[in-house]
Formats: C-alpha cells, sequence, structure tokens
C-alpha cells in the first residue's frame, strides 16, 4: 500500500515540475522530487522543433499549444494573434495586422491585413526566425543575418524591434501610403495609409525615412531601438509619446497567494511601461494598488472587447475567493429518506466498477472513467460508507499504474525527448489518436482526470 501510495505521488509531482507547457509560477520552498521515470519512446508524429528555438532552448522542454505556437511549426510562418495585433513571420520580415472584426449570426471572426511589414533592406529571403527566449506573456524572435531582434508581449500597442548593428531599413504596406512626416529630432515618424490608419514610429536616436515608393519606406543605416504603434484616435497620440521610450522585454504570470496573481513584466529604456488590459483583467485588477493606472479613455478594439490602458510593470488581480474541498461545498443533505437511497446506489456502482472492466484504451475517456469512480470514493467518505473505499482504491491502482510504468498493453503515457513531455503510447505513432495527446493537442483534459483520480486516491489512504 505504501508503495502504491508513493508512486502515485511521484507522478503527481514529477508531472508538476517536468510538463512541457511553461507554466505560469508557483513559489515554491524546495528543489523538484527525483525518483520517478516515465517510460520513453521515440514520436514518429511530432516535428522538429530544432530550426526554431535556440540551442540553449533546446536543452529543457518546449512550450507547447501556447500562444506562438504557429511561429514553431511547419513554416513557421502563419499568424498569432497578441492583443491588439496579429504578427506573422516570413520572408525574413515581421509583418503586424491591426485587425478588423467580421461578425455573423454564428461567429466573429478577424482578418489578417498586412499592415506593416518590417525588415532589413538587404537580407536573406529565405532566412527563418529563432526563437532566443519566451515567457508566459511574450516571445522573442530573431533574424540574425537582418540584425533584427522582435519583442512581442501580448497586450503591448507598440511592436518593438531592437536592431543589433547598423543596418537599412525597410517598411512596406500591402495598402497607399499618403503621408509620412516626422518631427524635428527626427526620432518620431507619422504614417498615415489611404486605408484611414495612421502609425506612429519611434526610434531610440535619429533616424532617416523615405517614402522610396507609395508602398514602401526605406531608412538609412541604424542601430538601436525602433517602436511601431497604431495610432487609435487623434486625441490619444500624446499618450503613445509618453510612454514611447520605456518597452517590455517578457511578462511573467506568478502565483503568489491564493485566488491572486500577478502578471510581472522586465522592461528596459526610461519612464513607466505602458500595457493594455482586456475586460477580465479590469474585472480582477486590485484597483488599489498604486503601482497601476488604469487609463480609461486609452482603448484598442479586440475580439475580447475593448482594451484598456494600464500604466505599471506588475499587476495584481484577485479572484473571488471559492471553497476548494474533497467534499460537497454544501454538504449532502442527511435525510433519512435520501442516505439509505445514496448507500444502496453507490454499492451498486462500486460493484459495477469489479464486474464490468474499463474496455476503451482512448486516453480521454479512460481518464473519464477513473475519475467517476474516484467521485464514488468521496461520496462514500461523505457519507461515511467506507465498506466500499477499500474495493474503490484497489480499482484505481490497477486501473492507473500500468498508464505509468508501461504496462498497459492498449496505451500508456510515455516521455518523448523532442519537445521534452509526456505523450500516449497511441500518440506517438499516430497523431489523431487521444484527440492529438501525440501532439501536445487538449493532453491537459486527459491528464487533468487521472490527476484528479490519483489525487483522490492518496487523500481516501491518508485520511
Amino acid at each position: 500500500m505504501a508503495s502504491s501510495k508513493m508512486t502515485l505521488l511521484m507522478f503527481i509531482l514529477a508531472l508538476i515540475f517536468s510538463f512541457p507547457q511553461p507554466q505560469a509560477r508557483v513559489l515554491l520552498s524546495g528543489p523538484a522530487p527525483a525518483g520517478f521515470l516515465f517510460p520513453q519512446t521515440q514520436s514518429t508524429v511530432l516535428p522538429d522543433p530544432s530550426p526554431f528555438f535556440a540551442s540553449n532552448l533546446l536543452q529543457t522542454p518546449l512550450p507547447t499549444n501556447l500562444f506562438f505556437q504557429n511561429f514553431v511549426l511547419n513554416n513557421g510562418d502563419q499568424p498569432e494573434y497578441f492583443h491588439p495585433y496579429h504578427f506573422q513571420s516570413s520572408n525574413s520580415s515581421l509583418t503586424l495586422s491591426y485587425p478588423t472584426r467580421i461578425a455573423t449570426s454564428a461567429l466573429i471572426s478577424q482578418n489578417f491585413t498586412a499592415d506593416l511589414t518590417i525588415s532589413a533592406t538587404k537580407n536573406n529571403h529565405q532566412e527563418r526566425h529563432v526563437v532566443s527566449s519566451f515567457s508566459d506573456l511574450g516571445v522573442t524572435l530573431d533574424f540574425r543575418s537582418s540584425n533584427l531582434r522582435f519583442l512581442l508581449i501580448k497586450g503591448s500597442p507598440y511592436l518593438t524591434c531592437n536592431v543589433s548593428k547598423p543596418t537599412a531599413l525597410s517598411i512596406s504596406t500591402t495598402h497607399t501610403i499618403t503621408s509620412l512626416s516626422s518631427n524635428t529630432a527626427r526620432n518620431k515618424y507619422t504614417v498615415k495609409l489611404d486605408n484611414s490608419q495612421t502609425w506612429l514610429v519611434y526610434t531610440s536616436s535619429p533616424i532617416g525615412f523615405t517614402n522610396s515608393n507609395p508602398s514602401l519606406i526605406t531608412s538609412d543605416s541604424f542601430s538601436g531601438v525602433i517602436r511601431v504603434a497604431l495610432l487609435p484616435g487623434s486625441d490619444l497620440e500624446a499618450v503613445l509619446d509618453q510612454f514611447s521610450s520605456s518597452h517590455p522585454l517578457s511578462g511573467e504570470a506568478v502565483f503568489t497567494e491564493p485566488f491572486s496573481f500577478k502578471y510581472i513584466w522586465e522592461k528596459a529604456g526610461n519612464g513607466d511601461l505602458l500595457m493594455l488590459a482586456h475586460p477580465l483583467h479590469l474585472q480582477l485588477l486590485f484597483v488599489k494598488d498604486r503601482n497601476v493606472t488604469v487609463l480609461d479613455h486609452f482603448k484598442y478594439r479586440s475580439i475580447d472587447g475593448d482594451l484598456v490602458g494600464v500604466v505599471g510593470d506588475s499587476w495584481v488581480l484577485k479572484t473571488q475567493p471559492i471553497p476548494v474541498t474533497w467534499h460537497s461545498i454544501n454538504g449532502v443533505k442527511q435525510l433519512a429518506s435520501s442516505s439509505p437511497q445514496i448507500v444502496t446506489s453507490l454499492a451498486r456502482d462500486v460493484q459495477a466498477l469489479i464486474s464490468t472492466p474499463i474496455s476503451t484504451t482512448a486516453s480521454y475517456f479512460y481518464g473519464k472513467l477513473i475519475a467517476k469512480a474516484a467521485r464514488l470514493a468521496l461520496i462514500a467518505e461523505e457519507e461515511a460508507f467506507l465498506d466500499v473505499i477499500p474495493t474503490i482504491t484497489k480499482f484505481l491502482k490497477g486501473a492507473i499504474e500500468p498508464w505509468l510504468s508501461g504496462t498497459f498493453s492498449g496505451n500508456g503515457f510515455l516521455y518523448e525527448g523532442k519537445w521534452g513531455g509526456l505523450v500516449t503510447k497511441n500518440g506517438a505513432v499516430d497523431k489523431n489518436a487521444d484527440f492529438g495527446f501525440g501532439v501536445y493537442n487538449d493532453h491537459h483534459y486527459h491528464i487533468g482526470y487521472f490527476l484528479y483520480a490519483i489525487s483522490v486516491k492518496i487523500n481516501v489512504l491518508l485520511f
């Protein structure tokens, strides 16, 4: 019994510390435990991540099913939405789009239009970007031969580009440029397009831009920081001017206490950081926090509603406390007429666990069945019908452990080294098996059922 308990506990801890999705940080008091190793496999369906990730990132588990996934799959040239912009990386350039919404009775979607494309004037058009770093809220794309580094941060009203060496730049558009003007210092340019958009371009030092043709702007040699922002309204230009000198490098979601978390951005430059909050952020934002200022009048549209400006590099977001218990929140009503019926039903359902073995080998449906069995244990515990609990825990042990040890003939959880995470045995050879678990699609649902069942088993054994 003790060995079984330890095996399941180590499985939970192994998942927490080694699962491939970059999780929001939880402050822990000690190092990750050692001692549990999943059987290994070589996936035949997963793409090779090495063309898109810097070599130092390949030494640790890589992010999957995340907000920049399109940048590291296939050719890496499909757009991703970062609020408020769509970004597309292809042909040694980065394109940004301020998408318009298309609404029908069935759905709301956004279209991608190449509003502005930034590249080096002389570049290798076949060069792929490389992800040099990533965080919970951002990703950095490098075009090394072009000396360009793009800092893509969710919720930033600016696109930030770092030009590492003197390089001539090009900014092109699918629209017609109707006006190009600069301030006297030549570190701010205003670009007006024939689709009624106005874009502001800020630079850390003077730069010379020329309107080379109706859809192209070129520059002289430049090194430093360039920031590009759509002007959402003529009365908001002063706000973008004010905060143009401070830019985020990365962003983390940090959990420090129950029902609360923080967004913390690492920043560079001078002054305060301007970011955007969508409606849910505004509901959760701790307004008494003196480190942030909400600019109610500063707004960008998005598919999730208006994005509102927030000044501050650390946000505290709080949710309503919800009781988290093993048993029902309100308790089972101890009515003389209902309790015997519950006990009778429990006895019948537990007997069915023994008489009707699980026939499916699919991780999702298998997980649902063991989670259902685990729920019976908690109902029995709350009803003080403890006689059936040993039968349930024995069933859970026999149903779960073969998935962890590699001894379940029909499937199982295996470690694959390309991306550094768990896949299923069937998913490792068939990308459609287990709803795409083998290519890290929706795998958290499947794992959730197993974690729930394992946690319940450990709980009833301990108490």
